[in-house]
């Protein structure tokens, strides 16, 4: 949206597969827009943090990764969200897979509730409560030609089975709880996930780790390719789920996200942390020149 404004001199807004309008750039606002794309008063872009931080609850001591990363240690508070900026290759994406067992690590330390944990795949970092909700949902979030239903089961067979067998009440409880806690718009849990919107499917994608009850929860671009009514559902999701103690590192490449969203953000530059702002301290410009490498490492 700010790169429309900045380089467009017209805008044509469609709606539902409809024609809403053309509005010539200095004529019209963001807001305006918004509303012709969502079809309703939007109100405020990001919405106000609710939840307070508490204690220390994830702690990264040392993690290296030859030639990707190295010496990174930061902490996340109980319901914090710490963003995570930096330039594309900075390697932000490559250290959340590290702690999640996606890719391996050199050295370092991983704490969780103060538990010093051992990642080496996956499945050790969801029993550790930690979920992982990838930058590209259509390639690793989602298996898009199967139903609602199966994609956020995948995630949770302990918590829908009995002795190794699904329980059809259990799951139908689970499955329908998520769908209507995230307000997601489908005809019913049999519905394949490709024929849902991207905020849609998205939402389903956040689903799978909320089943799971996690203790911290890590999203890369969480709202990439959905339209702003989305963003902002996903942006109240996170809220939420704040006030009830989840702690959340989210990666974005989006700069006035990273700072309507997040209370504290690291920044990368080459494998490294360039700096961890409060967000009371954070602008643009500090976080762009961190990015860049003029910034002090913390």
């Amino acid at each position: 949206m700010e790169e429309i404004f900045q380089i467009c001199d017209r805008i044509t807004v469609l709606r539902d597969g409809q024609y809403i309008g053309t509005e010539t750039i200095s004529e019209t606002s963001f807001e305006a827009i918004v509303k012709m794309m969502v079809g309703r008063e939007l109100g405020e872009r990001f919405p106000a943090r609710t939840g307070t931080a508490g204690a220390i609850v994830f702690e990264v001591n040392s993690l290296r990764r030859k030639g990707i990363f190295k010496n990174i240690s930061f902490n996340v508070k109980k319901g914090e969200i710490l963003g995570v900026a930096g330039l594309m290759g900075a390697g932000r994406t490559e250290i959340m897979e590290a702690i999640f067992g996606f890719k391996k690590k050199n050295n370092g330390t991983v704490k969780l509730a103060g538990n010093t944990l051992s990642i080496h795949h996956p499945r050790d970092a969801i029993k550790a409560g930690i979920g992982f909700i990838t930058e590209d949902r259509k390639a690793k979030g989602l298996l898009l030609n199967s139903s609602i239903r199966e994609n956020i089961s995948l995630t949770n067979m302990k918590a829908i089975s009995n002795n190794g067998v699904i329980s059809s009440s259990k799951e139908n409880k689970l499955i329908n709880n998520l769908i209507e806690r995230l307000r997601v718009k489908t005809t019913g849990a049999e519905q394949e996930v490709k024929h849902l919107s991207g905020g849609n499917q998205q939402k389903i994608v956040i689903a799978k780790w909320l089943g799971i009850n996690p203790k911290l929860l890590i999203l890369d671009e969480p709202t990439r390719g959905v339209d702003v009514g989305a963003k902002k559902e996903i942006y109240t999701i996170m809220n939420e789920l704040t006030e009830k103690g989840v702690a959340i590192i989210m990666i974005s490449s989006e700069l006035p996200e990273i700072l309507g969203v997040s209370d504290r953000i690291m920044v990368i530059h080459e494998g490294k942390i360039a700096s961890i702002l409060d967000k009371e301290d954070a602008d643009q410009e500090k976080i762009m020149t961190a990015a860049a490498g003029g910034g002090k490492n913390a």
